[in-house]
């Protein structure tokens, strides 16, 4: 290839970076690629030209939808996939996209360049553009480095396979969650002989910290305080991201009848049909949060991140608490205490087979069986009545006006009535509990959330979603549907999510929660302030909504239409939901289009 009329093949640091990457198992790369990746390029060329398998690469638009679209591919099948950003714009670009993963503890490889280092040709890929002076951050990876598990850095095609493994290796181990790995340009572009490149057996060697079992000594200490508890509670969050836990949390809790509460959940623990699922919680108090933890006499937390809030509610005195969780320490905030007897680093699936095995074996088992009884038949009674009280709720406000729990129930009815499989992304922030409650999701991975607070993940997660039950079909659903806020709407950046539906051919259908604007700030003023001024004044003085005229809000159909070809409605009264709702599944069930649904309630 010596000719100047021919390509001229090179194989660099890239190439390398590229082969360890499928090697490893990564299927997708979501990536905004920039001038640090020229090498990166010519690599995706070259196995192009050699037929070599390579990553499926999916163009983001925007950083943040790109990560986000990351975490909502692992949160449906576990697994991480790749996120390709430039320089320290590209990192900076992720935005609260890194809160949310960090704080979901999923598993997401992210990968920048960096400028060059030097400027006059000194080594291949130097300095060329002036932008590489004005991005040369004096020390990038810290614009991300507390959010992320690892921080690794390539410095020579040589050790690349090494380098990558590692931080794989982190981002699989619990508690999982992203990993950052950057390279100057001059790494990346270094000239490497293949043959010096040996396989380090990527999938054999590096694998993750297996976590480990509980103990004997504690499973019968927890286990025999479960069973001799009059009134025993289990409280989680997301062991759910573990499907064989929610199996193991409801053996447990039929063999004890011991009622569940989910508060601030990210994943469905346990069915919410199920008798023992008592509530759940968001943001401030409830009066069913605050009566099921002062009403314990033994607290059982798996997996949960804020179980109660101390300010409102706080166990009685005396009572025995046990912590297991892939992060019991919540090593990444700065302050969080919850009081535990016990408190271990455990799988939440193993340690629930673990107590179900010794209280099925315990010869006390027998002697409560009349308490259990007792607590099981008013669980049962409790449930009918609260799905009575739910139910209630499902009907509009007078003069046609929709409310979120009959805008959601239409939905789950009509799901049902079409025998469809269905997964929702929940980020309605205020309406959060209302979707969860009134979709009433009954299996693991029927509904999700981004398990943090920095909005604008959902429409990039189901993206992601619907990608990840392309490689894994066993996660496949029929409709993948976002419930989300107008303000989260606009926060997801629907201009880059529907284009990147349109041209990965991901469909979803998107459900807009209009309120007018952020209600979530006012009830957070409410909490603080409930007879203060802004209490008194008008919303419209807070600064929290679109208006100031309702014929001013967004148009959130039109975004998506324009950005992504997705047909649109907006649905202002009760009495038109129904025929919109169901040309909207058609047009995702059977158009393979996106769809929106614009849906008008009370302005706040």
């Amino acid at each position: 290839m010596s000719s100047s009329s021919s390509p001229v093949e090179v194989f660099t640091t890239s190439n390398v970076f590229l082969d360890v990457l499928v090697k490893a198992g990564i299927k997708k790369a979501f990536v905004n690629l920039g001038s640090d990746h020229p090498a990166l390029l010519e690599a995706f060329a070259s196995r192009r030209k050699y037929g070599l398998e390579s990553l499926d690469i999916v163009t983001c638009p925007n950083e943040m939808v790109a990560l986000s679209a990351a975490q909502g591919y692992a949160q449906v099948c576990g697994l991480p996939a790749a996120v390709i950003v430039h320089v320290d714009c590209g990192t900076q670009a992720l935005a609260g996209a890194v809160h949310n993963v960090s704080t979901c503890r999923t598993p997401v490889f992210i990968y920048a360049g960096a400028s060059p280092y030097s400027e006059n040709g000194e080594l291949a890929g130097s300095r060329n553009e002036f932008i590489h002076w004005l991005q040369n951050a004096t020390d990038q990876p810290a614009i991300v480095r507390q959010y992320m598990r690892h921080v690794g850095e390539i410095r020579s095609g040589k050790n690349t396979q090494q380098v990558v493994l590692r931080a794989l290796q982190f981002a699989n181990s619990e508690p999982k969650g992203p990993v950052y790995v950057w390279a100057q340009r001059e790494a990346t572009e270094e000239h490497i002989d293949p043959k010096v490149i040996k396989d380090v057996r990527a999938q054999e060697v590096w694998s993750p910290i297996e976590l480990n079992p509980l103990n004997k000594k504690a499973v019968a200490r927890i286990a025999d305080a479960l069973l001799s508890a009059k009134s025993p509670l289990i409280i989680t969050s997301y062991l759910g991201r573990n499907h064989a836990a929610v199996a193991e949390l409801t053996k447990l809790v039929d063999l004890l009848a011991i009622p569940v509460f989910q508060p601030t959940l990210s994943a469905v623990n346990l069915p919410f049909d199920h008798p023992s699922h008592l509530g759940t919680g968001f943001a401030g108090p409830t009066p069913e949060w605050i009566a099921a933890v002062e009403a314990a006499d033994c607290i059982l937390i798996i997996d949960s991140d804020v179980p109660w809030l101390p300010m409102f509610a706080n166990p009685k005195p005396g009572v025995e608490v046990f912590h297991l969780d892939v992060d019991p320490l919540k090593e990444r905030m700065a302050f969080a205490t919850y009081p535990a007897v016990i408190r271990a680093k455990v799988d939440a699936a193993l340690a629930l087979e673990q107590l179900t095995d010794y209280l099925s074996s315990s010869s006390s088992l027998s002697a409560q069986q009349q308490l259990i009884s007792q607590r099981r038949d008013g669980l049962v009674a409790r449930k009918k009545e609260t799905v009575q009280k739910l139910r209630a709720l499902e009907v509009p406000e007078k003069d046609d006006i929709m409310t979120t729990p009959y805008i959601v129930a239409a939905y789950r009815n009509l799901v049902a009535e079409k025998g469809l499989s269905s997964l929702v992304c929940n980020e309605a922030i205020s309406n959060y509990p209302v979707v969860w409650n009134h979709v009433e999701p009954k299996a693991p991975g029927e509904l999700i959330s981004s398990g943090a607070s920095s909005l604008g993940w959902a429409l990039g997660a189901a993206i992601g979603a619907k990608l990840a039950a392309e490689v894994h079909p066993e996660h496949k659903k029929d409709l993948v549907t976002v419930m989300v806020g107008d303000g989260s709407y606009i926060f997801g950046v629907p201009s880059a999510s529907y284009w990147m539906a349109r041209r990965y051919e991901t469909p979803f259908l998107t459900i807009v929660f209009n309120n007018g604007g952020w209600k979530s700030p006012k009830l957070s003023m409410l909490g603080v302030h409930p007879n203060g001024l802004g209490a008194a004044g008008a919303t419209s003085d807070l600064n929290v909504t679109f208006g100031p005229a309702d014929d001013l809000n967004p148009d959130y159909g039109g975004i998506a239409a324009a950005a992504g070809g997705a047909w649109c409605a907006k649905v202002k009264k009760a009495s038109e939901l129904d025929k919109a709702l169901r040309e909207a599944v058609r047009q995702v069930t059977e158009e393979k289009r996106s769809a929106v649904l614009d849906c008008w309630l009370t302005r706040f």
